[in-house]
């Protein structure tokens, strides 16, 4: 029974196909999503849409465009400014979870991403985070890509399914 459920959540909530070597149409898409990502692990900040315009060597149109089909993944999320709200796991604006890795600070959107970004980058970090019930401050460590000491609970209140019906609130 689990399997089923999976299995038709898998298909009603997939994802656009990224894959470069099967849809043309992903490449350029591709060379926008490695832009902002570099940025990201450059200066732990999203870039606007006047850098990736510059970067890309693109018009803001292509740009503008390319970025709606990376939403279609939902690793990306737009303001409504058009500007980057999310490229997962990092958050192109402050939130309640900061993560500090070497002598740089970037955000996660949540704990699961605030975790994302040590892994991601590979790298020790420390998240200062809070319950979002009880305001509770929490320290998180990763070293050697292991949480440390660390006790308690991560509850994700959403299921997974509907994350994506208000990603804000999820």
């Amino acid at each position: 029974m689990p399997e089923k459920m999976v299995e038709r959540n898998r298909k009603s909530q997939a994802p656009m196909n990224l894959d470069v070597r099967r849809d043309e149409r992903a490449k350029p898409d591709s060379s926008l999503r490695l832009f902002i990502y570099r940025h990201f692990i450059r200066k732990c900040k999203a870039p606007s849409i006047a850098e990736m315009v510059k970067g890309a060597g693109w018009s803001r149109k292509q740009v503008d465009t390319a970025l709606r089909r990376l939403c279609e993944s939902h690793a990306f999320v737009l303001q409504e400014n058009g500007e980057l709200w999310r490229a997962a796991p990092f958050s192109a604006v402050p939130t309640a979870f900061p993560v500090k890795v070497g002598n740089r600070s970037c955000y996660g959107n949540c704990i699961w991403d605030a975790l994302g970004i040590p892994a991601m980058l590979a790298q020790d970090a420390r998240i200062d985070a809070s319950c979002g019930c009880c305001n509770l401050e929490m320290t998180l460590n990763v070293n050697r890509g292991r949480l440390q000491g660390a006790r308690g609970i991560i509850h994700i209140a959403v299921p997974a399914r509907d994350w994506y019906k208000d990603i804000v609130f999820t």
